[in-house]
């Protein structure tokens, strides 16, 4: 048998389409490499067209981008309208846009809070709502949640329940019958502690990083590779029994 054809029928995502927003550094960037290795053509969306298109660069020849803020409805709708234009279709969704920057509880203005919600929940809810006519009958949609959500730490309370929430869309979603008909999951992504671009300020400064390594009982942070593999996971058939669920990539730091 040709190699080019056992290596094309053992890709887990050969001939779908990836739609990855927050997708130009990070665990969205290291997801969109892996599923374009893994032979699907790869949508990226971020806010800066330059780290966009450098990003694109390291991608490969089926990855695309749009420039967009998700915090904007009428900029989701620029985004479905081109991925509609180019490919017709959605088969994997990963709504992995956000922040984790917040003020202290106590330094919180309603500026800082409409733009925490604005990107972390309205954000993926209207992402998630106008890409519905898109998906595809057995797609795989991907929320990024946190592990904050289940923690109730001091430090980032707003954070943590804009992840609540997105844990509680994607029970929400997942138990739409008509969805359910064209077996389309919906699956939350969790995350730790991990090194990221957004991360650096944190994990460069020794209090925080010792503070970190304790916390977790696989004593380190973890890494964008590594998330996107459990990204990877919930977007292929290796997990089609699965929806509504949420799958913990955290080293163990919100689980014992």
């Amino acid at each position: 048998m040709d190699d080019h054809f056992m290596t094309e029928t053992l890709l887990k995502l050969s001939g779908k389409v990836a739609l990855i927003t927050g997708g130009s550094s990070g665990i969205g960037l290291a997801t969109a490499h892996l599923m374009h290795a893994q032979g699907a053509s790869v949508v990226i969306v971020g806010r800066d067209a330059t780290k966009l298109d450098e990003a694109l660069l390291t991608i490969g020849p089926r990855a695309s981008g749009v420039v967009a803020d998700v915090s904007s409805v009428a900029d989701i709708d620029r985004v479905m309208a081109a991925v509609s234009e180019r490919h017709g279709h959605i088969d994997v969704l990963f709504a992995n846009a956000g922040t984790s920057h917040n003020p202290p509880l106590r330094e919180v203005d309603e500026a800082a809070f409409d733009s925490m919600i604005g990107l972390n929940f309205k954000g993926v809810f209207f992402t998630v709502a106008r890409a519905l006519p898109l998906l595809a009958n057995g797609a795989s949609v991907i929320l990024t949640g946190s592990a904050a959500a289940d923690m109730g730490r001091w430090g980032d309370p707003l954070y943590a329940a804009t992840k609540a929430a997105v844990r509680s869309l994607a029970r929400t979603f997942a138990n739409d019958e008509e969805l359910t008909l064209r077996r389309v999951r919906f699956n939350v992504l969790s995350p730790g502690a991990i090194k990221t671009p957004l991360t650096q300020g944190a994990y460069e400064q020794p209090d925080v990083d010792a503070y970190v390594c304790a916390a977790v009982p696989m004593k380190r942070w973890g890494n964008a590779e590594e998330i996107a593999s459990a990204a990877l996971f919930l977007a292929c058939a290796d997990s089609s029994y699965m929806t509504g669920s949420i799958l913990a990539i955290d080293g163990g730091m919100a689980q014992v």
